[in-house]
C-alpha cells in the first residue's frame, strides 16, 4: 500500500496496513535540499521548486504520507501589504502591520491568490508535487484568525475583537475569501487535500470563536467539500474548548496539540472527525531521544485505548529536529498499525 492508497483509505474508513503518518515537520525539509547539501530558511520561503522538491524528498525519508506544501505564515498577510523581514536561520516575522486601525479595514477588498506571488507560489509547487505517482501533496493554507492577526498584529486585533466586533468580523470575511480562491485555485490544478492552519485561533475563548471565528472556519471547509478537496485543520495550543466546534466544521482530520486532554477531546469530537495529535514536539520529539520519541507516541495511543485517531507531534517540528527522532514517530504508527479499540 502505498502513501496515496493508505492516506485516501484511512480517511474513507476502510481497511489500511496503518494509520498515516501526518507529522508537520515544517522547515526540518531544509536538509534535503541541493543534493542533501540544505538550503537556508529565506529561501524555503521564497523558493517554491526548492522547498517542493525537498519536501517530496522528506516524505520518503520520514516515511510520511503526504508531500508538505508549506512554509510560514505570512504569504498572505505580506499579499494584503504587511511588511515581513526574512532570515537565514529562522522563520520570518510580520515587521509592520497592514492595518494600524481596525476601522481602516474598509480599505481593504479581497485579493485573489494570483495578485499575491509568495502565495500563488505554493499553487505552483502543488501542481510539480501532483506529479508524483506514491505521494499526494497536502497543502498549507493559512487560517482567518492567524491572516488577520498578521494583518492587523495579533495583540491589536485580539484587542478589537471585543471594541470592534463588526470591523473585525470584516477583516475575517476579506482574508477567508482569499482563502476561498486559493482554495479553488488548489482544486482546478487537482490538489486534493489542505490543511487550515490557523494558531491564533487558540487564544480567542470559546464563546470568541463560536460567534466570530467558527463562521469563517465553516465557510472555508465547506468550500473544500464543495470542490471534493479533503480539509485538515491545525490549531495548536489549547483548544480544549473549542473542539466541539471544531469537530463539526466538516474537516475530515482536526489537530490536537500536547497541552489538550486527548481522552476529552476525542469525547467532545464524538467521532465526527479524525482527532490527531498528541505528543509535544518539543518535550517529546525535540529535546529527547529517539526511544523516549517512540514511547511517547506509543503511550498516547495506548491511553486512548487506540481509539480511531492519528498519533503524532500536536505541532509543527523545530527545523533541526534530529532525524532519528522523526523516524521514531513513523516506527511507533508502523508499530500501532491500523488496529483500534
Amino acid at each position: 500500500m502505498n502513501s496515496k492508497e493508505r492516506l485516501a483509505a484511512y480517511l474513507n474508513g476502510e481497511s489500511a496496513d496503518r494509520r498515516p503518518n501526518l507529522t508537520i515537520i515544517g522547515s526540518a525539509v531544509c536538509r534535503f535540499a541541493d543534493g542533501g547539501r540544505g538550503m537556508d530558511i529565506e529561501t524555503y520561503c521564497k523558493d517554491w521548486k526548492k522547498m517542493a522538491e525537498a519536501a517530496s524528498i522528506a516524505a520518503r525519508e520520514y516515511k510520511l504520507d503526504f508531500i508538505q506544501i508549506a512554509s510560514d505564515l505570512l504569504r498572505e498577510a505580506e499579499g494584503y501589504g504587511s511588511e515581513v523581514s526574512f532570515f537565514p536561520d529562522k522563520l520570518p516575522t510580520m515587521t509592520k502591520a497592514a492595518l494600524d486601525d481596525i476601522t481602516d479595514v474598509d480599505r481593504l477588498r479581497p485579493l485573489k491568490a494570483s495578485e499575491i506571488p509568495r502565495l500563488y507560489d505554493l499553487v505552483k509547487a502543488a501542481e510539480w508535487a501532483l506529479d508524483d505517482k506514491d505521494v499526494d501533496p497536502m497543502v498549507l493554507a493559512v487560517g482567518p484568525m492567524s491572516v488577520a492577526g498578521n494583518v492587523r498584529g495579533v495583540e491589536d486585533f485580539l484587542v478589537d475583537m471585543f471594541d470592534e466586533p463588526e470591523c473585525s468580523a470584516k477583516l475575517l470575511d476579506i482574508v477567508s475569501d482569499t482563502t476561498l480562491d486559493f482554495i479553488t485555485c488548489l482544486a482546478e490544478k487537482g490538489v486534493k487535500y489542505v490543511y487550515v492552519a490557523d494558531p491564533v485561533a487558540s487564544l480567542v475563548s470559546p464563546k470568541v470563536y463560536e460567534e466570530l471565528v467558527f463562521p469563517v472556519h465553516r465557510k472555508i471547509f465547506d468550500h473544500m467539500k464543495k470542490l471534493d478537496v479533503t480539509g485538515r485543520l491545525h490549531v495548536c495550543g489549547n483548544t480544549a474548548g473549542i473542539v466541539k466546534y471544531t469537530s463539526t466544521l466538516g474537516a475530515a482530520v482536526v489537530d490536537v496539540d500536547h497541552v489538550v486532554n486527548f481522552s476529552a477531546a476525542l469525547e467532545s469530537a464524538g467521532g465526527r472527525c479524525l482527532l490527531n495529535g498528541n505528543i509535544d514536539p518539543v518535550a517529546d520529539v525535540y529535546t529527547c531521544d529517539a526511544a523516549h520519541t517512540k514511547r511517547a507516541v506509543l503511550e498516547t495511543a495506548a491511553s486512548v485505548n487506540y481509539a480511531r485517531a492519528l498519533f503524532m507531534p500536536g505541532c509543527e517540528l523545530p527545523t533541526d529536529t534530529k532525524i532519528e527522532n522523526i523516524l521514531a514517530i513513523a516506527e511507533a504508527i508502523e508499530q500501532i498499525g491500523d488496529r483500534a479499540s
